[in-house]
C-alpha cells in the first residue's frame, strides 16, 4: 500500500486503517482501479478529516458512499 501525506499525529494509524477499510470493501478490479480507488479515497478520508472527523468508520463510510456517487 502506498503511503499518503497523512498529517504527524498519533491519528495516523485511523487513517492508515480507514483506507485499508475502504480498499478491502471497494471492489476494485484489477490493479490500475485499485490504485486510482486507493488515490481517490485517501483524498476523501483527508477531506473528511480535515471536517473534524476522526473516527475511523466515519471516516471510511464516508470515502466509500462518496466512491459509490452515493453523496
Amino acid at each position: 500500500m502506498a503511503r499518503f501525506p497523512w498529517p504527524v499525529t498519533d491519528e495516523e494509524l485511523i487513517l492508515d486503517k480507514a483506507l485499508a477499510n475502504v480498499l478491502n470493501t471497494y471492489d476494485a478490479r484489477g490493479d490500475e482501479e485499485e490504485a486510482v480507488v486507493e488515490e481517490a479515497a485517501a483524498r476523501l478520508i483527508i477531506e473528511a478529516y480535515d471536517q473534524g472527523i476522526r473516527d475511523e468508520a466515519t471516516l471510511s463510510r464516508f470515502a466509500l458512499r462518496a466512491l459509490r456517487g452515493e453523496r
